[in-house]
């Protein structure tokens, strides 16, 4: 098993050069084929003239990142259940931890902390203030699931995790992979799934719903289907705040669609410059309707606040709670730099580490990808570092996705350094939900 799972990732790490050494598949893992034949190698001269796949050419991709994902998944759970039985737990009164009169439930440990709250909207509404916070997409799709689940309201929430971080990892290949081509498809995906902090992704919590919808919005976006784009990206405005800067990458998308058919219109006849014009006018009126519906879970969530309190931001105003007010991003950072810096506890290194390590990466990338995701993928770092704490950054740097092409990008040609990123991002990944499921606060 070692053996077999030693050369799976040299596969990965090696991007396909030793394919002809092992007949182009891989053996069995835990009794799954993992054949990357297609999945690990970039076909060179397919529609483009710099050597990158135009498109997604490898039918096999989506049955490729669905074995890797239950693989993972399935190691994942395997070695969290052994860690809660070895390693210590605490009590935080949240879902599945131990506590008075409380046994440790592994199942619902994994809708501790946050998810706890998603759990208690699902079952009573919006009963404690506080959790205004927490936005009502993820907690009424879980209690429309226990209709299956038989009003298990933890496995309806592992249910729409699990699936929605399948399926987010399944869209956001084929985005990359026709923007640039399946080998930074395949490193991004790969280095997203083994990144310290993806096992939220399949935690009750809302960044698997939030995630599938945000990469749904851009790939819609680069295949000129702006109706459901601007669903997607409202529906990601109903989950969390930061989905409403899903209308940088959407604005900019109409307003280059319009200058293409201007451009069009200059080389055409009297006529059909007037077809054109017409043309124009219906693209603005679609415009017009399509921008505000693209804001619109965030804006309805809003009125609903302001009809009930009085105050349409109320979900930031209640979250003094856990110390957060709206400050300059940069002087949050500052501080965490400056303050005692030698005696924090581990979380805040982490979380200055995530914060930091995103907005590097996000500054020498700033010329590789569209610009519209690089100004949404800043948006979404520096506004949870506006207030005040970065707790929970190396969760919240997961919705800047982006950054993981980025990485994609960076570690293209550099095989040792991918093996070595994998490895400690793999090493913390397993320590981090071991410390979650057993109660510890990790981020």
């Amino acid at each position: 098993m070692i053996n077999n799972i030693f050369h799976f990732i040299r596969h990965q790490v090696r991007g396909g050069t030793s394919e002809r050494a092992h007949g182009g598949a891989h053996p069995a893992l835990f009794g799954i084929n993992l054949n990357i034949r297609n999945f690990t190698r970039t076909r060179k001269g397919l529609g483009s003239t710099d050597g990158r796949e135009t498109g997604d050419r490898t039918p096999n991709n989506k049955n490729m990142i669905l074995k890797i994902f239950i693989f993972w998944r399935i190691s994942l759970f395997v070695l969290t259940y052994l860690g809660s039985v070895i390693f210590p737990k605490v009590a935080n009164g949240g879902i599945g931890a131990i506590g008075q009169g409380k046994t440790f439930d592994f199942l619902s440990s994994w809708a501790q902390w946050d998810g706890g709250h998603f759990i208690n909207i699902a079952r009573l509404g919006y009963f404690n203030p506080q959790e205004y916070a927490f936005f009502p997409l993820l907690p009424n799709l879980i209690r429309f699931v226990t209709i299956f689940t038989f009003g298990n309201l933890v496995l309806a929430g592992l249910i729409i995790s699990n699936v929605s971080f399948l399926a987010f990892l399944i869209i956001f290949h084929k985005l990359v992979n026709k923007k640039f081509g399946s080998q930074i498809a395949n490193i991004s995906v790969f280095t997203f799934l083994t990144f310290p902090s993806a096992f939220f992704g399949v935690a009750v919590y809302s960044e698997s719903i939030f995630l599938l919808l945000a990469v749904l919005a851009l790939y819609f976006l680069e295949s000129k289907r702006f109706l459901y784009a601007a669903l997607c990206a409202s529906l990601a405005g109903a989950t969390r705040v930061v989905g409403v800067f899903l209308i940088i990458p959407f604005t900019i998308s109409l307003l280059s669609l319009r200058g293409a058919l201007r451009l069009r219109s200059g080389r055409q006849s009297n006529l059909e410059q007037i077809a054109s014009l017409t043309t124009f006018a219906r693209n603005d009126i679609v415009k017009a309707l399509l921008i505000p519906l693209s804001v619109s879970g965030l804006f309805l969530y809003s009125l609903y606040l302001y009809l009930k309190f009085g105050d349409p931001f109320y979900f930031s105003t209640v979250e003094s709670v856990w110390h957060r007010s709206f400050v300059n991003p940069f002087s949050t950072i500052y501080s965490y730099l400056t303050i005692n810096v030698f005696a924090k506890p581990f979380n805040d290194y982490l979380d200055i580490a995530a914060t930091l390590g995103f907005l590097v990466i996000l500054a020498l990338g700033f010329r590789k990808i569209p610009k519209s995701w690089w100004f949404y993928s800043l948006l979404v770092i520096l506004v949870p570092a506006s207030t005040g704490t970065l707790t929970s950054m190396p969760r919240y740097v997961l919705s800047a996705f982006p950054v993981f092409i980025l990485l994609g990008i960076y570690l293209k040609d550099r095989q040792i350094l991918r093996m070595i990123t994998w490895g400690i991002f793999l090493v913390l990944q397993v320590a981090l939900a071991i410390m979650f499921v057993n109660g510890f606060w990790t981020a």
